[in-house]
């Protein structure tokens, strides 16, 4: 379930005009940035995964936490990516088929760091998302 949901928060990303000028095109990653990859960059990762099964032990609908990672050289580049992250996910809604069964996904902004932080001269910024994912 959380393969294609990777891969639609990408596309979601890189079809917002002001996302791509802010981070650049093909530069989101799952978890971790590839070496050699230059800056700004950005990744997700899937956490706090919250089930709700039914009654026939099928997985209806679950709740998720994305944290988006926006990586850049500059405070106001990794300003950028972040408010255009937002600007991008929030209330969006995409449906998506993995493993042959189709599911809705609703995203949320829930908050963001408020503080940047200089790590090996770059900074970053986490936006994190709620995630509804609903059976179809």
């Amino acid at each position: 379930m959380f393969q294609a949901i990777g891969k639609n928060i990408v596309t979601i990303l890189n079809d917002s005009v002001n996302f791509r000028n802010a981070n650049g095109l093909h530069k989101v990653f799952p978890v971790i940035i590839p070496q050699g990859t230059g800056y700004p960059a950005t990744t997700y990762e899937i956490m706090n995964v919250s089930n709700f099964m039914s009654k026939g032990s099928s997985l209806n609908s679950c709740n998720v936490s994305i944290r988006i990672a926006c990586f850049a050289d500059s405070y106001i580049t990794t300003y950028n990516q972040s408010k255009a992250t937002v600007e991008a996910l929030d209330l969006t809604t995409t449906t998506y088929t993995e493993d042959g069964v189709s599911y809705t996904a609703k995203f949320r902004f829930e908050g963001l760091d408020d503080e940047y932080f200089k790590s090996a001269e770059k900074f970053y910024k986490n936006v994190i998302f709620d995630c509804l994912i609903i059976k179809n």
